[in-house]
């Protein structure tokens, strides 16, 4: 079986990246639209200082999304999305006798995490930024 060529490795993992991105953006979009309901789901459970939270995680999922969609300070944003995921499962789904919904969690955290080992790729902000001021620090470093 032959070698996948550096392009090739490169788009799968920015689609891989873009996919996952746009998924937790898909689920953050419905939870801005129910925003009220969101929060009022954390005051039932007993969430302290539910308005707050709620409306903190929603803006950081968005943040962290964006942030891994385009790999800009790509671990960040990946260790940033864990820990709101394992903040959401504890405090969301823990004792639920819906499965479903702690595997997803568990599901996305394992996912965040082999994004975190692999980086962003080639085809991310983080790459070219590091590119461009390598070049910046050589054309400094010889003149």
């Amino acid at each position: 079986m032959g070698r996948i060529s550096d392009k090739t490795f490169s788009l799968l993992v920015f689609a891989q990246r873009a996919l996952l991105a746009l998924a937790f953006l898909f689920l953050n979009i419905g939870q801005t639209l129910h925003l009220n309901a969101f929060i009022q789901n954390g005051i039932d459970i007993g969430l302290p200082y539910a308005h707050i939270i709620c409306t903190t995680v929603v803006v950081l999922t968005y943040l962290a999304s964006l942030l891994i969609l385009f790999g800009l300070t790509f671990r960040f944003a990946t260790i940033l999305m864990i820990l709101v995921a394992l903040f959401s499962g504890f405090f969301f789904f823990a004792g639920s006798f819906n499965k479903v919904n702690i595997t997803g969690v568990l599901f996305a955290i394992i996912i965040l995490q082999s994004f975190l080992v692999a980086g962003p790729g080639k085809i991310s902000l983080d790459y070219y930024l590091a590119k461009r001021h390598a070049k910046n620090n050589k054309r400094l470093t010889f003149r």
